[in-house]
């Protein structure tokens, strides 16, 4: 009985073998000989919803406390002909309690609607071209621009096939509101190396030249000037050079983002020409159940920068040192809370002012 079974399972095993050995390999596939049909043009419509308390406080000189609230909706609308090319639009309404906002600290109006950004993107391969009016592609940190304000102009890179450098070439005009017609040149070197879910370390360094003109008074805020004929001229030229370093990496399942940024105008005067920042941002935001933390500290001298352009999310926008906490928690997707805490003085005064930002987002 067993050497039967034996027999009857050599006998299969034997045949399965010469089965497998007769049996021809599948085909190879077939060469292709149509193309792939082209992408279909496409619309699509994206937007980010902000509405902010702000509460400031310990003003010097005894100006009275400030509170505040603003709500902007910013829905954009873009059109993808090809794969490689965008035309974008994006519209902007702005409501604030206060009737208006004081260009002095902030870089919105308070109450309006316009087409803050209109623009064409294209890619070809390494290269990138942008031209209108769009965020600002440069890697910067709000020390030297704000990410709120609108760039016209033109933009182009190039990035070699390893995706290690990148080289920025870019010239804007008039960023600012109210008839602003300043000219800035800047050109960036960008380099990265390694992968964010274990460690990945990005550097660049940028060069800005800024030529005012035609700038709103108050937009030249704590930069020195005088007045020449009655009009008001800045003592200082603006060319910056700016050395930005980001360190990623994960500890544990939480991201890790470190960033030092230092810039230093050669061309100030009164040798009030320094600024930097450092800052440590761990977790993230986007999905229901995220967290995100950050602190922050800024030191920036007199004329380091223009400081028209710098972030207004910071109370003063040159000349102060100052600390930022916060924390931010995603209870929808894309939707989350933000609480954020500022201590800031002007480097001429001993009053350090305290500022409450709640930020209620909706993002892209």
């Amino acid at each position: 009985m067993r050497r039967t079974l034996v027999s009857i399972l050599a006998g299969v095993f034997l045949a399965a073998c010469t089965l497998a050995q007769e049996t021809p390999a599948p085909p190879a596939p077939e060469e292709q000989y149509f193309e792939e049909p082209p992408a279909k043009p496409k619309f699509s419509l994206r937007w980010d919803f902000l509405a902010r308390y702000d509460n400031v406080a310990h003003l010097p000189y005894g100006v009275e406390p400030i509170q505040r609230g603003r709500f902007e909706l910013r829905p954009e609308i873009d059109f993808d002909p090809w794969d490689d090319f965008r035309i974008g639009v994006r519209a902007i309404f702005d409501y604030g309690t206060e009737k208006y906002a004081y260009p002095y600290q902030d870089n919105y109006i308070s109450r309006w609607a316009s087409a803050d950004r209109w623009y064409v993107l294209w890619t070809p391969g390494n290269f990138s071209v942008r031209a209108g009016r769009f965020g600002m592609p440069l890697a910067a940190t709000e020390l030297l621009w704000d990410r709120d304000i609108q760039t016209p102009g033109i933009a182009a890179s190039y990035t070699t096939p390893d995706g290690a450098w990148t080289l920025w070439g870019a010239g804007f005009y008039g960023p600012q509101h109210y008839s602003d017609q300043t000219r800035i040149a800047a050109g960036q070197l960008q380099w990265q190396h390694g992968d964010p879910t274990a460690f990945q370390i990005q550097a660049s360094f940028a060069f800005w030249w800024f030529q005012p003109r035609e700038l709103f008074e108050p937009y030249f805020r704590e930069n020195t000037y005088i007045y020449v004929d009655g009009q008001p001229q800045f003592t200082s030229k603006f060319n910056v050079g700016d050395l930005f370093l980001r360190l990623r990496f994960p500890i544990g399942t939480v991201p890790i983002l470190v960033s030092l940024d230092g810039l230093m105008n050669f061309s100030a005067n009164e040798n009030q020409n320094l600024g930097y920042e450092a800052a440590v941002v761990a977790g993230q935001v986007g999905t229901p159940g995220d967290f995100r933390g950050f602190y922050a500290y800024q030191y920036i001298e007199r004329n380091a920068t223009m400081g028209a352009y710098t972030t207004d999310d910071w109370w003063y926008h040159t000349w102060y040192e100052g600390h930022r906490v916060g924390v931010a928690w995603t209870f929808m997707p894309r939707l989350y809370l933000q609480g954020s805490f500022s201590v800031q003085r002007r480097l001429d005064v001993h009053d350090w002012v305290n500022r409450v930002l709640v930020d209620l987002v909706k993002m892209f």
